[in-house]
């Protein structure tokens, strides 16, 4: 059992996947904490997770992924002083608990930088996704130096003294994500990259973003960070 690092799960109308996530991690990890972004349906699955889970967590209403993952942030980084870092983790379970328990492994020590469980995208990956990653990757590397294969990547390690760092990040969505990538611009370690499994269930309907709006808005983050604005 993984007893110093923590998984976060911000979830926003989850279904049984949610469920089923949260019964297998609690077979390896100590600690889970869920926030629900402000759901109007999937109650029955928070239900069924709150037993289950350290803390439950909610927004009255909805905030986007990146105002979730700093709730989760803050209250474990209150109260959790004793672990090591965090592992955020998707709520639709398309990230499989193997490369989880992956990522969470190389966090304790890899104090001082991210963790990040990168996709290959090889076989059957939905166009939308490889052509958007590999547009991503490259502007990323041109803005920043920093050569990440995954910047979309939902499954990150972050150690506990980042933490504070991640607080201050601003963006409420999807942009967050690419901000404390940005960020790691100023860590004392490069992020180090595990190569996980790429899952799309049906065709990654079950996805929130969406590829027009938060892609513009995930790369305008991006080049609004690089230039400090």
């Amino acid at each position: 059992m993984v007893e110093d690092v923590a998984v976060l799960i911000p979830a926003y109308q989850p279904d049984e996947s949610l469920v089923a996530l949260v019964e297998e991690l609690r077979a390896h990890f100590v600690h889970v904490v869920v926030v629900d972004d402000g759901s109007t349906v999937g109650a029955e699955s928070f239900a069924s997770v709150r037993p289950r889970v350290d803390a439950l967590l909610a927004h009255e209403r909805n905030r986007g992924k990146g105002a979730a993952l700093r709730t989760g942030f803050a209250w474990i980084r209150e109260n959790l002083p004793h672990v090591k870092g965090v592992v955020t983790a998707d709520a639709d379970g398309q990230h499989k608990v193997a490369d989880i328990c992956r990522v969470a492994a190389e966090v304790p020590s890899w104090q001082g930088g991210l963790v990040l469980g990168v996709r290959r995208f090889v076989g059957r990956v939905p166009l939308r996704s490889r052509f958007g990653n590999f547009w991503a990757r490259v502007f990323f590397w041109i803005l920043t130096g920093l050569s990440v294969s995954d910047t979309q990547t939902g499954l990150r390690g972050i150690p506990h003294d980042l933490l504070g760092r991640m607080l201050e990040i601003a963006g409420d969505r999807y942009e967050y994500e690419m901000r404390m990538l940005v960020d790691a611009r100023k860590h004392a370690r490069r992020p180090k990259q595990i190569p996980i499994e790429t899952v799309y269930l049906a065709g990654n309907k079950s996805s929130h973003f969406r590829p027009l709006r938060d892609s513009f808005l995930t790369q305008l983050a991006l080049l609004r960070a690089r230039l400090g604005l």
